[in-house]
């Protein structure tokens, strides 16, 4: 499962080319929210040039295009059409109506990773997820949720718990990956970076957006399981199965009850380390 995004602006060939070299898990090639105006058509044709000059390989790599309520959005989808092994990331969307809309201008079965930035879209957030088979996961964009709601970011993020939640509990009930948590903005504040990720990661996103190759590494590290927790899922994993075999499904491991939830609980946490 991938676990770190890196952004990067659709106009800077070079950065691309960095950003696809990197230690990033995927690479989002951004023609939107980094790009001027005057700027979307150069950053397309750069995109384009960099699509065609670099080497992918096994890098996952997703284009950002313009919101669907942009006049930009149809040539970016004619961009998507000419590589089929990219997938896209719809920002703002906010229904399963905007998720057709965007497929009917695919090539069929390109990878889709809404990002979530509206109440709407996290009131729509299970409809959203459910509305075609190419959604591999949803995304949250904090900073335009904040915006569209007249609120703030504060320190404690408490205003935030309900919109990664929702999206996490969307996610499961549409059985697809966990959300993707939004980006920290703060790219010379580490400490603060790691406290969003640890709450992001209790709160069950386990993937987030990153705006700087340092934040990618300190993902990389987060997002994996702790040893002392591997080694608990593991032990779990072989004394539950071997009671197991002896017709038992409820058994007591280092003062703590074991039973079939506990077991899951471990096999999803060795599952992380793959």
């Amino acid at each position: 499962m991938d676990k770190s995004y890196l952004f990067v602006p659709g106009n800077q060939f070079e950065r691309i080319g960095k950003a696809i070299r990197s230690e990033a898990d995927a690479v989002i090639i951004d023609l939107e929210d980094s790009i001027a105006i005057k700027e979307k058509n150069n950053a397309r044709s750069c995109a384009e040039r960099a699509l065609d000059h670099y080497e992918i390989d096994d890098k996952q790599v997703y284009i950002r295009i313009n919101d669907l309520k942009s006049d930009f959005w149809t040539k970016d989808a004619e961009l998507l059409v000419k590589y089929p092994f990219v997938s896209v990331m719809l920002p703002k969307t906010e229904s399963a109506e905007d998720i057709y809309s965007l497929n009917s201008n695919l090539s069929f079965g390109q990878k889709i990773i809404p990002l979530i930035e509206t109440a709407k879209g996290i009131a729509s957030s299970t409809e959203i997820a459910t509305s075609a088979q190419n959604i591999v996961r949803l995304a949250f964009g904090a900073v335009d949720y904040c915006l569209d709601l007249g609120i703030s970011i504060t320190q404690n993020e408490h205003e935030l718990i309900y919109p990664r939640s929702s999206l996490v509990v969307a996610s499961r009930a549409a059985d697809i990956q966990s959300p993707i948590d939004t980006v920290y903005v703060n790219i010379e504040d580490d400490s603060g970076f790691l406290e969003e990720t640890k709450l992001a990661i209790q709160l069950g996103l386990f993937a987030k957006l990153c705006i700087h190759p340092k934040q990618v590494k300190l993902v990389n590290q987060l997002f994996v399981p702790s040893k002392t927790d591997v080694q608990w899922a593991k032990e779990v994993i072989t004394t539950f199965e071997e009671a197991e075999s002896q017709g038992l499904a409820s058994i007591k491991l280092n003062g703590g009850m074991i039973d079939y939830p506990v077991y899951k609980q471990a096999l999803s946490i060795v599952e992380r380390i793959k």
